[in-house]
């Protein structure tokens, strides 16, 4: 039985990793690259950052490659490409983080009217988060490109058409993009949201679901790096369901919280359920949805914390010293209710919101001449937290779900962060627990070559 290339492509970090068909990874590598922020609005990355962080990692494992028998692909989503008949991008690829497009959102909305988005895709449109408004964007400020556009499609779209020439995109990226029909999630375009953006259905590429092969590598591309010539290329997934799955999270009411880039609640679903202030996926499991619930920035408002209030300290001694002694000073505090109360008040916009089509920010209120930068690390904490909190209690009042927690990620690893999870989330039983969005894609790969469905 030959091995599973899995690649992650992230929002800022690109992996790699080689598993064989038992899951055992054998070799990780990994190469970080930078994305575009623009006036705090506008938030992208040139494609070609993907592919020479594939090119150079498949470099540093070419004698791995002749026992590939199956590539698959976790990726950040949306990330929004036009691309010509060739594949090349006409533009940088629209990110999740994503601000421009709140008109659009507003005029699609007003067309096709909240409740029919609802019960057909299970997701409100809105900018950044949903190809559709980038799309119509690009269709309204960049003429051009729309009429070269010979497909619009994500990550694993541009990444597949490298590798195999072919098109495809799966049903995990695909299921929040307004254009999906997520409810039936019968890989099938909603056509009348497609007839009334003006968007042909020949400009989307053909819907796989993500552990079925797409195309085998291409003979120049399995020629230049080593593959085999019948190396099969997957559809592949969405990073946050690819790390769930790994995590075990394939029952209904099981619930998983990621805290990396941006924070992730989900929780798995057996039937679609929707709202307008949470996104639904559909699951790599037919047959399955998860609810998905996003803050923009989790951990990166850790990273403009430490920036902006602690740049004296190395990131090291932020995470792993500075953060851990203000939780523990706190959490182990005596009159810790009454610490509470006064704990200034974060709400955790600042790079807006998925569910609003407002360009909301974030603030701070509540401060006086006695707050430090210990308070205002609590504050940013607790509101992130709550914030997950409130988006599970909804959630509570339309599935069963139980009392654990599966989280992981970066965050995740603070000495003191579960005990705060617990005061500002809820009494539940957290775990934490290595997912991964790689050993995720590799779990495709394993389905692949042993050739079972799930």
């Amino acid at each position: 039985m030959r091995d599973i290339l899995a690649i992650d492509v992230g929002t800022t970090n690109f992996k790699m990793g080689v598993f064989n068909n038992d899951l055992d990874q054998k070799i990780e590598v990994n190469r970080n690259y930078s994305i575009n922020l623009h006036d705090q609005v506008q938030a992208d990355i040139e494609p070609g950052k993907w592919w020479c962080a594939f090119e150079d990692a498949v470099d540093e494992i070419k004698e791995l490659l002749p026992a590939i028998g199956v590539i698959s692909l976790s990726v950040t989503t949306p990330g929004l490409v036009a691309m010509d008949k060739n594949g090349a991008a006409l533009n940088p690829a629209i990110l999740f983080l994503d601000g421009r497009s709140h008109k659009q959102a507003k005029e699609i909305r007003d067309i096709i009217g909240d409740d029919y988005f609802l019960h057909e895709t299970c997701n409100l449109p809105v900018s950044g988060g949903s190809s559709l408004c980038s799309i119509l964007w690009i269709k309204e400020n960049f003429p051009d490109v729309w009429r070269e556009t010979e497909k619009f499609g994500h990550c694993n779209t541009y990444m597949v058409k490298q590798l195999t020439g072919e098109w495809a995109i799966d049903q995990t990226t695909t299921s929040i993009t307004g254009l999906y029909n997520t409810a039936r999630d019968d890989l099938t375009w909603n056509k009348k949201i497609l007839s009334a953006a003006g968007l042909p259905i020949s400009k989307l590429p053909p819907l796989f679901r993500s552990h079925l092969r797409v195309a085998n590598i291409l003979p120049e591309i399995a020629s230049r790096y080593g593959f085999q010539r019948d190396t099969a290329v997957l559809a592949g997934g969405n990073d946050a369901v690819l790390a769930a799955l790994s995590g075990g999270l394939t029952q209904s009411g099981d619930i998983s919280n990621v805290h990396g880039t941006c924070d992730i609640v989900s929780v798995c679903v057996d039937q679609p359920i929707f709202s307008p202030s949470f996104n639904l996926r559909c699951h790599a499991l037919p047959g399955k949805w998860m609810t998905f619930f996003v803050l923009n920035t989790g951990g990166k408002a850790l990273e403009w914390f430490h920036s902006v209030f602690c740049s004296e300290l190395s990131p090291e001694c932020f995470y792993n010293e500075y953060v851990p002694s203000v939780l523990e000073r706190f959490l182990s505090a005596p009159d810790i209710n009454l610490l509470d109360e006064m704990i200034p008040v974060y709400t955790p916009y600042l790079q807006g919101s998925r569910y609003s089509t407002d360009m909301l920010t974030a603030s701070f209120t509540g401060l006086n001449l006695q707050t430090n930068r210990d308070d205002m690390l609590l504050a940013l904490i607790k509101g992130n937290l709550q914030y997950l909190r409130d988006n599970l209690m909804e959630v509570g009042q339309l599935v069963k779900f139980g009392r654990k927690i599966s989280t992981t990620g970066g965050a995740a690893r603070i000495r003191g962060f579960l005990e705060a999870k617990r005061r500002w989330i809820g009494d539940y039983d957290y775990t934490f627990q290595d997912q991964s969005s790689l050993k995720g894609a590799a779990i495709l790969g394993q389905w692949h070559l042993i050739g079972s469905t799930p």
